[in-house]
C-alpha cells in the first residue's frame, strides 16, 4: 500500500451510501486567497468536486468547488458555471452531533435563512448520516460563515473581497479551529443553490438524482414536482485535511518498521 493510500485508509473513516466522493489532502501548502485559481493550488485541481442541476442556469450545478488545507486553515474555492445571482450554501459536518433542517430556523437575514431552511417552507431531508455543524454562504454580497444552532446562529466571519454576481473565481479561508476541525479530520459537506428569500433550485454539489429529476423545489410548497422533504439532498462529499507533520512522520515510521519486518 502506498503512503497516500495508507493516509486515505486511516483518515477517510467509514463511508456510507450517501458519501459519494472523498479527496484526501496530501500536500502541506494551502491556497492563496487572491481570486485566481493557481496551478499548484487545491492539489493542482485534484481536490475538486462537481455537482448537477440547471434550474437556476447551472451556476452551481455546472460549477466546480475546490478544497485545500494547511495546518491552520481550510480553503474553499468556487468557480461558478453562470452568474451568481443567488446564494451557494455549503453545509459542513465536522464533529459529532449537529443539526438537520427540521431542527433549525433562523430568519434574521438571507445567509441565516439559507443556512437553516434551504427551501423556505419545507423541512429539507439531509443525506443519511449527515448532521450539519457549520455553514458557509457565498453570494454577490461576499462570503459569510456561521456555527449552526437550534436558535440564532453564531456568526463566525465575513469576507467582502469577492462581491458582485459575475462569474469570477471566489476563494475563502477559515481557521480549522473555528469549524470544530483540526488536522487529520474529515470535513463532510454538500452545497445547495438558493435565493436570498429561500426559493431553492435543483442545483447541488454533489449530484442528488431525485432533486435533479424534478423542477426547482421553490419554497417547498409543491409548485414543481412536489416538496423537497423526501428524499431531498441525498448525497455528500468528503474532504480530509492535510496531516500534521507529526502524523506524517508517524506514517513514515510505520512504513519503515513494516519494511524492516519484510526483510
Amino acid at each position: 500500500m502506498t503512503k497516500i493510500a495508507l493516509i486515505a485508509a486511516l483518515l477517510a473513516g467509514a463511508a456510507n451510501a450517501a458519501l459519494v466522493d472523498t479527496r484526501v489532502d496530501t500536500t502541506p501548502a494551502g491556497a492563496v486567497v487572491d481570486g485566481v485559481l493557481g496551478a499548484g493550488e487545491y492539489g493542482s485541481g485534484a481536490y475538486s468536486y462537481r455537482g448537477a442541476g440547471g434550474g437556476f442556469g447551472g451556476t452551481l450545478g455546472s460549477g466546480t468547488m475546490y478544497f485545500d488545507s494547511d495546518a491552520t486553515n481550510l480553503y474553499i474555492g468556487l468557480q461558478v458555471g453562470g452568474n451568481l445571482n443567488d446564494n451557494v450554501t455549503i453545509l459542513l459536518d465536522t464533529r459529532a452531533g449537529g443539526f438537520v433542517d427540521a431542527t433549525m430556523s433562523d430568519q434574521a437575514d438571507g445567509g441565516r435563512r439559507n443556512s437553516t431552511e434551504l427551501a423556505l417552507n419545507a423541512d429539507d431531508a439531509f443525506p443519511a448520516g449527515f448532521l450539519a455543524d457549520y455553514s458557509i454562504v457565498i453570494g454577490s454580497f461576499g462570503i459569510v460563515s456561521f456555527e449552526l444552532t437550534s436558535g440564532s446562529l453564531n456568526f463566525i466571519s465575513y469576507d467582502g473581497a469577492f462581491t458582485g454576481n459575475g462569474t469570477n473565481f471566489r476563494e475563502f479561508a477559515i481557521p480549522l479551529a473555528s469549524i470544530g476541525s483540526g488536522a487529520n479530520r474529515n470535513i463532510d459537506f454538500f452545497a445547495a443553490y438558493v435565493s436570498d428569500s429561500g426559493y431553492a433550485s435543483n442545483e447541488s454539489v454533489p449530484a442528488s438524482p431525485a432533486l435533479q429529476a424534478n423542477g426547482n423545489p421553490g419554497f417547498g410548497d409543491g409548485q414543481f414536482g412536489g416538496t423537497i422533504g423526501t428524499p431531498g439532498y441525498e448525497n455528500f462529499d468528503r474532504f480530509t485535511t492535510v496531516p500534521t507533520p507529526g502524523a506524517l512522520a508517524l506514517l513514515g515510521l510505520g512504513g519503515l518498521v513494516a519494511g524492516r519486518r519484510r526483510r
